[in-house]
């Protein structure tokens, strides 16, 4: 996936889901490092800390985009407070991260699991089953200020310009039946 760098930039600024230092590597790789990490949405942004411990919050070192992934507890290979993250087809782009407490590891794993689409996706059908169930109408197909009009009756397709233009249609027929022409024009009312 490409992504343009300012607009990256960009989205890391803002309040956070939630946000902390974590031990990160990779799965292929031997050693932990230490970074910030920034939930929001569903982007995991880290940033790089320094020696001193500062935090370089102006650019993002990385991301990790959260769709088709899935996140684990990863305590028997990698250490007691240790999860780690998944992507379908993809196991070698694992990423492993360790927290300092397991009640840190479960608040991690909790809000990311809670981050993707697809989780939201499901909340979202779920909810739509219980509505359907208690109710017995789908609420997702009934639009608010249609008048009790089936959504996909109420948008159907019309011309995005149809404020600006006036339909006419007229019809020519000859005097022996057999051709009968019709013609469509917009004109622009003034």
């Amino acid at each position: 996936m490409k992504f343009n760098e300012r607009e990256l930039v960009q989205a890391s600024v803002g309040p956070a889901d939630l946000e902390g230092r974590l031990n990160h590597k990779r799965a292929h790789k031997s050693g932990f490092k230490e970074k910030w990490f920034k939930l929001r949405s569903n982007l995991l942004f880290y940033f790089n800390i320094n020696d001193l411990g500062q935090i370089a919050t102006k650019q993002p070192s990385g991301v990790i985009v959260l769709e088709n992934s899935s996140i684990n507890l990863d305590t028997t290979s990698e250490g007691a407070f240790a999860f780690s993250i998944a992507f379908r087809d993809e196991h070698e782009k694992r990423h492993v991260f360790s927290a300092q407490s397991e009640s840190k590891v479960e608040e991690w794993v909790t809000t990311l699991r809670q981050s993707s689409y697809e989780y939201w996706r499901s909340r979202l059908i779920m909810l739509q089953e219980r509505l359907c169930n208690k109710t017995g109408k789908d609420p997702l197909l009934m639009y608010p200020r249609n008048q009790g009009v089936v959504r996909d009756q109420a948008w159907q397709s019309v011309p995005s310009f149809r404020s600006h233009v006036r339909h006419l249609r007229s019809s020519v027929s000859t005097t022996t039946g057999i051709n009968t022409v019709t013609r469509e024009a917009n004109l622009i009312e003034f």
